[in-house]
């Protein structure tokens, strides 16, 4: 009598859940795939595709996995933080770049000027928000997307399927990620940074030294032509540190998935 196509041995359903949540855990915070503006069924079926893809070539044959119960429950959670972990450390450079935005915002003088993003449904500053939108275009234009990709497939090499360990190291891993933030900040908001701090010594000295002119009414479209005229001018600039950070995205998330060993 000839096998039943449809008769699947308990272990290999046990192993493509296990695959399915890290691979969930990454379209939870991972750039671009977390967006909402993405539907909810579109993301499952994506999931569930590149679920379908990596799972022949996923070892699982020769580790013991759970069968059901809590062990089973653990080991889920525990493949959904893998995916999480590595789309977060990808996040964090998205997060310092909004940070620079905010922070140019602000010398600006549009500080108090908010949008609604349509990706996370908060609300951010204009500068924020422009470079979010610049830093999604590069990130597609590198192939970031296809970096995390790689990355969970190769995770499934160094943890395998249930095995995943949460130590302090990967806390302290995470923390240097967060850290990294501010620097990233600096970085790539430095161009339009120095020319208004420099702006703004200006007319402090020109206040001092001309006490007749109003500054404030002069300081506030001064500082937005300089802004806007930096941010032009440094686009070139703006776009070469974000290819470096997008780059240093493998590297990140394998001092990640190394913690998690």
């Amino acid at each position: 009598m000839p096998p039943n196509p449809f008769q699947f041995d308990p272990k290999d359903v046990v192993a493509f859940v296990l695959v399915l949540m890290r691979m969930a855990g990454i379209f939870l915070t991972a750039p671009v795939f977390a967006s909402r503006n993405i539907p909810v069924m579109v993301k499952a079926s994506w999931i569930l595709f590149i679920a379908f893809l990596l799972f022949p070539v996923v070892e699982f044959k020769t580790v013991d996995l759970p069968a059901s119960g809590l062990p089973l429950a653990m080991a889920v959670v525990r493949e959904m933080l893998i995916g999480f972990s590595i789309g977060l450390g990808a996040t964090l450079i998205f997060t310092g770049i909004q940070l620079a935005g905010q922070i140019v915002d602000i010398q600006m003088g549009l500080g108090m000027v908010n949008i609604i993003d349509p990706v996370t449904n908060n609300q951010i500053s204009v500068m924020g928000q422009y470079y979010y939108l610049i830093a999604t275009l590069v990130f597609m234009a590198v192939n970031g997307h296809h970096l995390l990709l790689r990355a969970v497939a190769e995770s499934f090499t160094v943890i395998p399927l249930g095995h995943a360990h949460f130590s302090v190291a990967l806390g302290t891993k995470m923390m240097g990620l967060f850290t990294q933030v501010f620097f990233i900040a600096f970085r790539v908001g430095a161009p339009v940074i120095g020319a208004l701090f420099i702006t703004n010594m200006a007319l402090g000295v020109i206040a001092r030294t001309v006490p007749q002119m109003n500054v404030f009414i002069v300081g506030m479209p001064l500082s937005l032509a300089v802004g806007f005229l930096v941010t032009a001018i440094s686009m070139s600039f703006f776009v070469f540190i974000l290819q470096g950070l997008f780059k240093g995205i493998g590297r990140d998330v394998a001092v990640l998935i190394d913690a998690m060993r």
